[in-house]
């Protein structure tokens, strides 16, 4: 069974990320891209050609098993002024780090995607925040905005629940999506999501995947003491 292990150093919580993953720093990448195969979801990442990983530009598309692959953000930006914007979880005026909800050059641009998934296969297709770690005090939430309007699909401002979820609007076309994701405080997130949905032949289908975020870059000394610890886990293993 794993367990969540959280690290304090210089006020930060680092919360544990599998020592071998590789980091996304820039381009676009289905952070949650979701295929099917032998009768069972299966939740990965997919980044296209381009993408910049572990400070290297991809050649080719890329596929990535849970665990193999984080994002990074040095992108910070400030909440609007209209109380609409309040599930993000800092006040008016004040800072969080974003990935962007547009395709930004030298940024990641994060979407989750369904396209591996049989157009017109399923139906109810569903993706549920159900946990997360992180930075004490820190909250995350998604969103999408039409003129300046946005619409929340989850927010950990108050804790969370089922209404934390992003559900596919028309599963009968290979579908995609891509988000605000907002952070309020610096440190590595862990979130855990279900993905749901009803199969046309196999019925009810329902997978758990954990993805971590990294909220900016951790600073040489705690990246340090974080390898200091993944040495003492694998010892330990």
């Amino acid at each position: 069974m794993k367990k969540t292990i959280f690290l304090t150093a210089f006020g930060l919580t680092l919360g544990a990320i599998p020592a071998s993953a590789a980091t996304l720093t820039s381009g676009h990448v289905d952070f949650i891209g979701i295929g099917y195969h032998d009768g069972e979801l299966e939740p990965h990442s997919h980044a296209e050609a381009g993408a910049v990983v572990d400070g290297v530009p991809l050649t080719a598309d890329t596929e990535y098993e849970l665990g193999e692959l984080t994002v990074q953000t040095f992108t910070t930006t400030t909440r609007p002024l209209d109380i609409a914007w309040a599930p993000i979880g800092v006040e008016s005026g004040e800072s969080f780090w974003l990935f962007s909800p547009t395709d930004i050059p030298g940024q990641p641009y994060i979407g989750i995607g369904a396209e591996e998934l049989v157009p017109g296969d399923w139906t109810g297709l569903t993706v549920t925040l159900t946990g997360m770690t992180g930075p004490a005090g820190g909250h995350f939430s998604l969103w999408q905005e039409d003129a300046g309007v946005p619409t929340f699909f989850m927010s950990t401002l108050g804790g969370i629940t089922s209404a934390d979820a992003y559900t596919f609007a028309d599963l009968n076309v290979k579908d995609h999506a891509h988000f605000g994701w907002g952070f309020t405080e610096e440190g590595i997130y862990n979130l855990t999501f279900e993905i749901s949905g009803t199969h046309a032949v196999d019925g009810a289908k329902t997978a758990t995947a954990t993805y971590s975020f990294v909220i900016p870059e951790p600073s040489s000394a705690l990246l340090g003491a974080f390898g200091a610890f993944a040495l003492l886990r694998r010892r330990r293993n």
